[in-house]
């Protein structure tokens, strides 16, 4: 099985996104549509962003933090919200992604957009996607609002207050809430977990992202808060800065987790694909979901995604099928949409003559 089969195969697979920042999934087209079409943008802290970034696999971890502030300037209304999400549900259904969920922290643009028109932008994309993603296509996509763990309490409460609306609002598209932002700031088990607890009994599933950086006591508490999944996991093994406790702890409650390859190399927080955690998560068969965190920022997609993970790993077509059955039990689909997924993935698999997974 060579590097082309592979990739041809990676391509052609249904796939499943489960960890996807809307921000870091805008593509550089998209990025400069939206900048040329907003007057207000044409500022020249702008315009010095979008000239000073190197392209491609050339980006710098300075480039991808400036991708987000590019990001965060081209969607100041509405109607590009709306618009940028489009374009990354697009470009997702375009790699053979058939679920998606996005995750994003309700924003206000003082005058312009608050948070509920920001919700209700993202919200208005998904539900046209009848209407734009083409007949030859097929995807569902659902929405997680997040809370960055830098804010101040009443900012983490507003959030989880908006979630809790838009969920009741459109229970079958906001389906969950996420915890994100700079994994060395904010005191999470304390000031957060029990927002998140209160969340979880009005209905939402909770994504924790969840030791990217060692952190002995925080890992420990969102281990055992049991969140429906974390993300990266990745200084939780004793050999990346965790310890066996939390190693078992994680395996003890078969909590899914969010493996984002590329995005942990770029931002070093594993040195190469080589030594990274998932190794240790696939010989023990614990649920993981193969995830682009960023698609635009750090330059991929999900179908590279599982290429890196089936040459680095020397997987087989058919552990490559079981990762999508894994994201798809693993996602916050109903269970019809579960049944209609998994009934894509075998008819694939039919087709391709796969008739066992490894």
């Amino acid at each position: 099985m060579g590097p082309s089969e592979i990739q041809s195969f990676c391509s052609r697979l249904p796939k499943v996104e489960l960890h996807a920042h809307l921000n870091g999934s805008f593509s550089e087209k998209t990025l400069y549509s939206l900048y040329m079409d907003s007057p207000g943008c044409k500022t020249e802290d702008i315009r010095y962003l979008i000239s000073s970034f190197h392209q491609g696999s050339d980006r710098t971890l300075d480039d991808c933090f400036k991708n987000f502030d590019i990001a965060h300037a081209v969607t100041i209304s509405p109607a590009a919200v709306r618009r940028g999400t489009m374009d990354v549900i697009s470009e997702f259904a375009s790699d053979g992604v058939i679920y998606l969920e996005l995750r994003t922290t309700p924003r206000t643009v003082p005058g312009v957009m608050s948070k509920k028109q920001y919700i209700q932008a993202v919200v208005d994309a998904i539900r046209d996607v009848p209407n734009f993603i083409g007949p030859e296509r097929f995807i569902i996509v659902k929405l997680l609002l997040s809370v960055n763990r830098r804010d101040e309490r009443s900012e983490a409460e507003a959030n989880i207050k908006e979630a809790v609306e838009a969920h009741m609002a459109y229970p079958d598209i906001v389906v969950g809430v996420d915890l994100s932002g700079d994994p060395k700031c904010g005191t999470v088990a304390e000031n957060i977990l029990p927002l998140f607890a209160d969340a979880r009994s009005k209905g939402l599933k909770v994504a924790l992202h969840c030791a990217e950086v060692p952190n002995e006591k925080e890992v420990e508490a969102i281990i055992r808060f049991k969140a429906d999944r974390i993300g990266h996991g990745t200084c939780i093994h004793p050999q990346y800065g965790g310890s066996e406790k939390l190693w078992t702890l994680l395996l003890e409650s078969k909590v899914p987790i969010e493996v984002c390859l590329t995005s942990n190399i770029k931002c070093k927080t594993v040195e190469n694909y080589e030594s990274h955690h998932l190794q240790h998560l696939l010989p023990v068969h614990h649920p993981i979901a193969i995830s682009t965190d960023d698609k635009g920022v750090f330059c991929t997609t999900l179908s590279k995604e599982f290429e890196i993970a089936a040459e680095t790993f020397l997987l087989s077509f058919g552990d490559l099928c079981r990762f999508t059955e894994m994201a798809i039990d693993a996602s916050f689909a109903s269970p019809d949409e579960k049944n209609q997924l998994l009934e894509k993935l075998n008819n694939f698999k039919v087709l391709e003559g796969i008739h066992c997974v490894e």
